[in-house]
């Protein structure tokens, strides 16, 4: 890779890594600060509906349809090849298709909510099933604002789209606790949280030319020829869009089937911290997708995925190391009731967050390297076993079972990542195992140091040993820049 494209993909890495931990940050900061607060006015049962709720925004990534991650590649390669008309036209062919699935899910879930079978199903009382209704209508809105800006994540600025969103999540702490803690209600809170999500989307589209972008006549008529025509090209993309939600929040809904909404309310916290891992550890990986797509030979892609890779190990590991050591002692001090948290659930959490993180990077991966239908299979077999083992989990060993079933499907994803080493020239030892050595002589030293505080009684002895993990880590991204 050349000096100045190489130093632009790791200048990148490091917004794009820096915008989305600040992302995950602020719902860090959301869930801990709102969590006890709506706890105490909802009660179990209310925040469990609005775990539903925020489930589902993360769920309606099903509407996809794997066009969007179809549509980014394509305008990644218009833009390489500068074929401006090309970039216009397969923009707004992806953008129209996702907007009529939009539509259409919202549609639908007010005929499930006015026939009450969403009561049947998740077991709700007290007008529950309008909230989570409303819930698919404004998450539709914001997911149709946040695909419109495609066009920058084509070009190489997804830290743009993460900025934006961080802005959304962190107006809409004080905005959400200002609702709450007036007594407003689920569905009061989740409209203001929607509109706080909307603004900095439609702030960013104007500022970036997106707009205007929209305004350009390209050769394209909207109908439902292109409709059908991109959803098939995208299937295989949202096989693998589907297999993630179904292994993920997926599973607050199984709980909340199995065992009611105050149950699926406990999982859904956990689930969220595991994301620490799963999501945010991992976020590079969705910068490779179009780095490796415009890859010119193997060199280059080896290139840009070990960077990609060691990015989200660093991230990936030092979470994981953190919550299987301390996240049972740090969530028993943040929610301390009597039997809110399971015994020995923060290992089994850092397995879990591990499975995704890597599911994730082989999966982003794949599509850079255009072998998805090969990850897709690969990702829906390990989503089948996952869904299976984490239901014979729950009931074998509660929400620790849970975890651990989740995580058995890993193995299936050994195929795409041998082809994806195949790809890179080079091989899965060298190109997955020999990267992350480097890591582990700072990941052994925080081991110590984490382990070594568990013996304190004191929580700040705890926070200061997460603390020196963080500058490990940050030291670790250092060397990879160097």
């Amino acid at each position: 890779m050349a000096s100045a494209s190489r130093r632009a993909y790791l200048k990148e890495l490091f917004w794009n890594q820096l915008w989305q931990s600040a992302n995950f940050l602020s719902k860090a900061g959301f869930l801990i600060l709102l969590t006890p607060l709506m706890l105490w006015k909802w009660g179990p049962e209310g925040y469990g509906l609005f775990a539903l709720a925020s489930s589902l925004l993360v769920s309606m990534a099903l509407l996809d349809g794997g066009v969007r991650a179809l549509t980014r590649l394509r305008m990644a390669d218009a833009d390489r090849r500068g074929a401006d008309d090309e970039f216009g036209s397969t923009y707004k062919e992806g953008l129209f298709t996702f907007s009529c699935v939009s539509a259409l899910a919202m549609i639908g879930a007010i005929f499930l909510a006015a026939t009450g079978v969403l009561n049947s199903l998740l077991n709700l009382v007290g007008g529950g099933e309008w909230v989570l209704a409303l819930t698919v209508v404004l998450a539709g809105i914001f997911m149709i604002t946040t695909f419109a800006l495609e066009p920058l994540a084509a070009k190489g600025k997804l830290s743009a789209l993460k900025a934006a969103n961080t802005w959304g999540a962190l107006l809409g702490i004080p905005c959400t606790a200002i609702v709450v803690a007036l007594d407003g209600s689920i569905l009061l809170t989740i409209v203001v949280y929607f509109t706080c999500l909307l603004i900095p989307n439609l702030v960013l589209a104007g500022h970036s030319g997106i707009f205007t972008l929209l305004s350009r006549k390209e050769t394209f008529r909207f109908n439902v020829g292109t409709f059908g025509r991109t959803l098939c090209e995208g299937g295989w993309y949202y096989l693998t869009t589907v297999s993630l939600i179904v292994k993920t929040h997926g599973l607050t809904f199984v709980v909340s089937a199995i065992a009611g909404p105050a149950e699926a309310g406990t999982f859904y916290v956990l689930l969220r911290l595991t994301e620490i891992v799963a999501n945010v550890g991992a976020t590079a990986s969705e910068t490779s997708l179009a780095a490796l797509a415009a890859a010119q030979h193997a060199v280059e892609r080896r290139e840009n995925f070990r960077h990609s890779w060691l990015y989200s190990g660093v991230f990936c590991l030092h979470g994981a190391l953190v919550m299987a050591v301390l996240g049972e002692l740090l969530l028993k001090f943040w929610l301390p009731e009597k039997g809110f948290i399971p015994l020995g659930v923060g290992w089994t959490m850092a397995i879990f967050g591990l499975a995704g993180a890597l599911s994730r990077v082989v999966v982003n991966a794949a599509m850079g390297l255009h072998i998805v239908k090969t990850a897709a299979q690969a990702s829906a077999l390990e989503s089948g076993v996952a869904l299976a083992g984490a239901v014979v989990g729950y009931h074998l060993a509660d929400l620790p079972g849970l975890f651990v079933g989740g995580s058995l499907g890993l193995f299936f994803l050994l195929p795409p990542a041998w082809k994806i080493a195949q790809l890179c020239d080079s091989t899965l030892r060298e190109l997955y195992g020999v990267s992350l050595a480097a890591l582990l002589p700072g990941l052994a030293i925080c081991a110590a140091i984490q382990v070594g505080s568990t013996f304190s009684p004191w929580p700040l002895v705890w926070f200061a040993a997460v603390g020196i993990s963080g500058i490990v880590a940050l030291w670790q991204l250092k060397k990879i820049h160097e």
